[in-house]
């Protein structure tokens, strides 16, 4: 069992090093920045430092590509297959990375972000789907929650190795993470048996099955036929206009949109994007704002290993309540510290420690789930037949709202305050915890059961 157990691990782990390739690019900005606003040549790569405006856009195109991303690699997963799809995603994350290492201007730059976030896209809305579609029902669980970890562990690499070498060698290193991806996962990773038999390619998924589980052919015709029956009784493949016209599915996808909207309005990116600048800006004592930012990124990838053994214990909504409750209340705390220190005669240094304190809970009450659960249950509220169209919009509407979050994190701290900016995502995580009122419990529900549920709820 451990021999058949080990190639599908194997696979997974190495599709993982797509997840963790691209969630790299999300906190790139943390140590980058700055480096571009200085006025010091052996660390700026362009000859003049950068405006705010423009590390806004640096910092916030990676959305705007990942909003399209899942729609040509989605397209290209449903036509070709998944293996080709994900190898299709690494080209733009090679082509991102080497551009950032090597270019002498902000255009470059921008380009190199879209270009990196339209990977971002496809990877996120396609990486879930091939996990859960090689794993076994008693493992799939458990391999699912792995990619979660290596998104947490790419966030985790630029605060570690950013801040102590140069731009260039920076983005070279980060170049060999989907290099690698690449040059593995082509020779290790079989077809999804999912996609091959629903394209009728029934020797093929035979042979897909025998090297995931290391049977033999009689052994994994049983696999077969049930994966024929789940994708019989999902139905037939329906168009995206009749998806619009289901209620239940128009249902499914409000409560599905408006979760992954209030994840990204709790400022999740904005931290991650601009963690050094933030505790550069609360001036904090004793840390300095790199290792703080170690600290912060090593508890993102930490924390994130607990969500797993939860979930199917606690159930979804008791999660996301607590998820919700606790970053309310992280930010709430992390506000006042910012208010105080913006009055005049105000002294902070007796609670310097506050604001790492503050997003230590942040991050921890944040992956508890909402970083992971509001997926899972996104994915739980749709069949099979049309999660291809609830996966991409769901996906589009986490991007959306993430651009805007983190193009006018900077804007709003000017408009409002620093503490009141941090309260604005306080009252956004409070209506999160009002809204999951609306939102159905699916742990251990199948899904003729949830759509009950759904038509039961009287909410438009």
């Amino acid at each position: 069992m451990i021999q058949i157990l080990s190639y599908t691990v194997l696979t997974v782990l190495t599709a993982d090093l797509l997840a963790t390739s691209g969630d790299v690019a999300a906190t790139w900005t943390s140590p980058i920045l700055p480096k571009l606003f200085s006025n010091d040549s052996n660390v700026n790569p362009f000859d003049h430092p950068i405006t705010e405006d423009e590390g806004s856009w640096i910092g916030s195109l990676l959305n705007i590509g990942s909003i399209v991303g899942p729609f040509p690699f989605g397209y290209i997963s449903e036509r070709f297959g998944r293996k080709v799809a994900l190898l299709c995603i690494a080209i733009p994350y090679m082509i991102s990375y080497l551009t950032l290492a090597f270019s002498k201007t902000v255009y470059l730059y921008y380009f190199a972000r879209l270009l990196g976030g339209i990977a971002i896209g496809g990877g996120y809305t396609l990486l879930p789907t091939y996990v859960a579609e090689v794993a076994e029902d008693s493992n799939r669980g458990m391999l699912s929650a792995t990619l979660n970890c290596f998104w947490t562990f790419g966030n985790l690499i630029p605060y570690v190795i950013g801040p102590y070498i140069s731009v260039v060698w920076f983005n070279i290193i980060l170049t060999c993470l989907p290099v690698a991806f690449f040059v593995i996962f082509i020779f290790i990773a079989p077809e999804s048996p999912y996609y091959l038999i629903a394209k009728d390619r029934i020797e093929d998924a035979e042979q897909s099955l025998m090297t995931l589980r290391g049977r033999k052919s009689d052994v994994v015709q049983q696999e077969i036929q049930k994966i024929q029956a789940e994708l019989a009784e999902n139905g037939a493949s329906v168009s995206i206009w009749e998806f619009f016209q289901n209620r239940l599915y128009m249902k499914g996808l409000f409560l599905s949109v408006m979760l992954i909207a209030i994840s990204q309005l709790s400022g999740i990116n904005a931290v991650l994007y601009y963690t050094q600048q933030i505790f550069d800006a609360a001036g904090a004592n004793g840390l300095s704002s790199d290792v703080s930012s170690i600290i912060i990124g090593l508890v993102t990838f930490v924390s994130s290993f607990g969500t797993p053994f939860v979930s199917d214990r606690w159930g979804r909504r008791a999660l996301m309540f607590t998820s919700l409750s606790g970053v309310t209340i992280a930010h709430l705390v992390f506000g006042v510290y910012f208010f105080l220190k913006d009055r005049k005669g105000v002294d902070v240094s007796s609670v310097s420690w506050l604001p790492l304190l503050s997003l230590v809970v942040f991050i921890i009450m944040f992956n508890v789930a909402l970083g992971s659960v509001t997926w899972t249950i996104s994915s739980e509220l749709f069949p099979t037949n049309v999660k291809s169209y609830s996966a991409s919009i769901v996906s589009c509407a986490c991007w959306f709202t993430s651009f805007f979050v983190t193009k006018f994190f900077t804007d709003l701290q000017h408009a409002l305050g620093s503490g009141e900016t941090f309260w604005l995502y306080s009252g956004f995580c409070f209506f999160g915890v009002l809204f999951m009122f609306l939102v159905p419990e699916t742990k251990g529900k199948s899904f003729q059961e949830i759509q009950e549920i759904l038509e039961r709820r009287r909410f438009f």
